[in-house]
């Protein structure tokens, strides 16, 4: 049993692209098919017998979802890093003998419960700091033509980043500004690639770097025990990040059930 903590925080402003769909509400709640977006993954969460307990970051309990897994209601902490350090905060309070947690976004509406399962099985070594879902390009353009998500550029092939991973909790702890700073520069693959050094940099730029590699860099420079994890699952990197992505995962849902 893993417990999860749901990052529902983040409500876009005037200059951004969904700010017209969502009028100063938070992006969770928005309308898809039918239902608030983040319960969707509520939906998929509930159903996966491998999920305990769930931490919602950034909705209060007034908010109109529902989930007999809601544990918690946690305030928006002020950053990313601080929202996912709180919710760790309260897992460890309540499950003191936690090794890993779920942690997963609200907009990936497509998630379901089958997915979830199939990833718990694929991080099951709990001695693994952080597993990062990452889809390939052929898979994603395959089940999401049109999609145009951004893909980082390995050796190995293009991959798009997930939204949905497996982490220990004592890593939010560990090297605090790292992960403030890659997490605040999540949507640029080159930013974040300076941030972990020249090595890191200069053979992604060239399309050298391997993810085995990434994954033995990271453990020689931070001590980080990662797996960069290909899925099967596009729908896990399927996130509502622009109008026309929002209106694939309507479609989607309008036209038939997620695929299981």
């Amino acid at each position: 049993m893993i417990d999860c903590i749901l990052m529902a925080g983040g409500v876009p402003q005037e200059e951004d692209l969904l700010y017209e769909y969502t009028q100063g509400k938070p992006k969770a709640l928005l309308d898809v098919a039918g239902k608030p977006m983040v319960q969707w993954v509520l939906d998929a969460l509930d159903a996966a017998p491998n999920v305990g307990d769930i931490v919602v970051v950034g909705l209060t309990d007034t908010a109109p979802v529902a989930s007999p897994k809601i544990a918690h209601y946690l305030p928006d902490q002020g950053s990313m890093l601080k929202n996912i350090l709180g919710g760790i905060d309260w897992v460890l309070e309540h499950h003191p003998q936690t090794q890993q947690i779920l942690i997963s976004s609200s907009d990936i509406p497509l998630l379901t419960s089958a997915m979830v399962e199939r990833l718990l099985v694929q991080c099951a070594d709990p001695t693994v700091d952080v597993y990062h879902t990452i889809v390939s390009r052929e898979k994603m353009e395959q089940r999401f033509p049109g999609s145009r998500r951004s893909y980082v550029h390995f050796s190995d092939g293009d991959f798009a980043a997930g939204d949905i991973h497996v982490a220990a909790p004592h890593i939010g702890y560990k090297h605090q500004d790292l992960w403030n700073d890659l997490l605040n520069s999540r949507k640029n693959a080159l930013k974040q690639a300076a941030r972990l050094g020249p090595i890191f940099f200069v053979k992604l730029i060239a399309r050298r770097l391997s993810l085995a590699e990434l994954e033995r860099l990271a453990l020689q420079k931070f001590g980080i025990n990662a797996r960069a994890l290909p899925v099967d699952d596009a729908e896990m990197g399927m996130d509502a990040d622009k109008p026309f992505q929002l209106e694939i995962c309507r479609r989607e849902l309008e036209r038939q059930e997620p695929i299981q």
